[in-house]
């Protein structure tokens, strides 16, 4: 059986008879109680019961081996190999009668053990029924009241979890639910939940046996649980992946290396690949201690660095872990395998302890989370007073962006209305050029009949002079120049500010040449020819560039 489950069989009465020695022997008193006469020869042993009274009695054997038991010739099969619902298979219950002797014939089955090789020494073992009665009631109510504290702190976890979806209560679930597994492992109470026959034996040089079954198998399984849910919850709780990612990735590896160590020989072991030895066992007790001080020590560093809660939680785990290291020492100490039951109470003191205190660390961490839920609801309605302000910053800005919208579309109306009055001021003003245009063929019609009659009557000629010397003197000029200013105020005061040298001619040419007249409109206007408008446009252009 496992350094893990084992544990030094106490009983009010033992009497052991080696077999294979003939010897003799006859024990009155022992503990100032009257005890049966035993008398062994062989395999045979004689058990004389001097009182009247039947006294009930329970025969085990000091290994877990399979054995036939002849009782006055009856047979009784008892062992590993045979599925019951007893807490510890290979018990007989016997009853001696008063004033009688009764005969035990003993066959024991080692087949499975003679490819080891090994003498096998098993001894008989006797307890009283009452005794033995009185240590199961015992370990019956220590299970069912460390089970029914799990359950219900397990509901509770189970209950706040669905309410708060907070990781540290799942993880503590699992923890509860691993405990619930170990505890009824260890005190065996799974050959009662699962009666079937599946087991390893091994012998060893020395003439013990080593035990592997069902109830070996889940005790592990429940301390992998539980080192799982630990460490997680410590991770969780401490959020060691932000705060101590070295911690948090020590703690990680670790728990990856134990579940490994753990449940690969767990499964080769009842599989029958190979045995776990009871070095195997003893790492295995090593490595719980390793483990559970590295939470420790996570959680002494985290209270230095004054994370929040951290205290709570290092007082937490002390205790509960110094049991659990405590119970692992114990298993070291007691590696040598036993089949007997376990009555140690280390497993229950550190499963109620680790319920007393974290109940106080799971009131820590809900004031934790009222208090951080009060800060979050004061920086929501921080946030809610923020996104009124902008909402209302956001409503003027519409406001004010329709406003300007609005005085856009106005500037937009008027600058159409101005460029409306500007196509109709153009539209004039080319009328009055044309109009100065008739007026300049008028003259130049009256020009020419001049010239025919200049011979004739002499004194015309001074008419005609004075026609062509006031030709661009033109009252219509000024008539222009008035609509043109009225079009483009201040362009001629601009022009001539920025081109001082320019003549009225070329003024009054660049004004053409503003409002896009072609150069034979310009020609016809000036009464030249389009060529000369070329030139004249050519010089003016050269003195701009000049005077630039």
């Amino acid at each position: 059986m496992p350094s893990g489950v084992a544990n030094h069989f106490i009983s009010i009465l033992l009497l052991f008879a080696t077999l294979g020695v003939r010897a003799q022997s006859k024990i009155h008193y022992l503990n100032n109680e009257p005890v049966l006469e035993i008398s062994t020869d062989s395999t045979r042993i004689i058990v004389g019961n001097p009182y009247p009274n039947d006294e009930r009695y329970r025969l085990s054997l000091s290994e877990p081996l399979n054995y036939t038991l002849y009782i006055d010739g009856k047979p009784y099969k008892a062992g590993p190999a045979v599925p019951s619902r007893q807490r510890e298979r290979g018990e007989i219950y016997l009853t001696f009668k008063g004033n009688s002797n009764t005969s035990l014939d003993l066959q024991l089955h080692v087949t499975e053990l003679q490819r080891y090789g090994y003498r096998v020494h098993p001894s008989i073992r006797l307890e009283k029924e009452i005794a033995a009665a009185s240590r199961d009631h015992l370990l019956i109510i220590s299970w069912i009241i460390t089970i029914t504290l799990l359950g219900c702190f397990a509901a509770y976890n189970l209950y706040t979890w669905f309410q708060l979806h907070d990781r540290v209560n799942l993880w503590y679930l699992v923890v509860q639910v691993g405990s619930m597994i170990f505890i009824t492992s260890f005190k065996h109470f799974t050959n009662q939940l699962l009666p079937f026959s599946c087991y390893q034996l091994r012998s060893m040089p020395d003439g013990t046996v080593y035990m592997y079954n069902l109830n070996s198998l889940f005790l592990h399984i429940g301390c992998m649980i539980i080192f799982t849910g630990l460490i997680q919850l410590t991770r969780s709780y401490l959020r060691t992946k932000e705060l101590l990612p070295i911690y948090d990735k020590v703690l990680h590896y670790l728990l990856v290396g134990y579940i490994i160590f753990e449940l690969i020989p767990c499964i080769a072991t009842i599989s029958g690949w190979f045995y776990m030895d009871n070095y195997t066992l003893i790492y295995e007790d090593v490595y719980i201690c390793i483990l559970s001080l590295s939470i420790l020590i996570t959680s002494i560093v985290a209270y230095k660095k004054r994370i929040r809660a951290a205290g709570a939680f290092m007082l937490a785990n002390t205790l509960p872990i110094v049991f659990a290291t405590g119970l692992a020492i114990f298993f070291i100490i007691n590696s040598a395998p036993t089949y007997s039951n376990n009555s140690s109470l280390l497993p229950e003191i550190a499963i109620i302890s680790q319920l007393i205190t974290f109940t106080i660390v799971l009131i820590s961490r809900i004031k934790t989370i009222h208090e951080e839920l009060d800060a979050k609801g004061y920086e929501i309605a921080r946030l809610e007073t923020d996104i009124a302000k902008s909402r209302h910053h956001h409503w003027l800005i519409e406001k004010e962006n329709e406003q300007i919208t609005l005085a856009i579309q106005a500037e937009k109306d008027r600058n159409e209305q101005l460029q409306q009055k500007l196509d109709t001021n153009n539209r004039e003003l080319v009328s009055n050029s044309l109009y100065i245009h008739q007026k300049n063929k008028l003259l130049d019609d009256l020009k020419k009949q001049l010239h025919d009659i200049d011979e004739l009557y002499p004194a015309i000629k001074s008419i005609k002079t004075s026609l062509r010397e006031h030709k661009f003197l033109d009252a219509e000029w000024d008539k222009f120049r008035l609509h043109f200013e009225q079009v483009h105020p201040g362009f001629f005061e601009k022009l001539k500010l920025k081109h001082p040298s320019l003549t009225n001619n070329e003024l009054r040419l660049y004004a053409y040449f503003h409002i896009n007249l072609s150069t034979k409109e310009i020609a016809t206007l000036l009464n030249i020819e389009a060529a000369s408008v070329r030139q004249a446009k050519t010089r003016l252009n050269k003195k701009l560039k000049v005077n630039v």
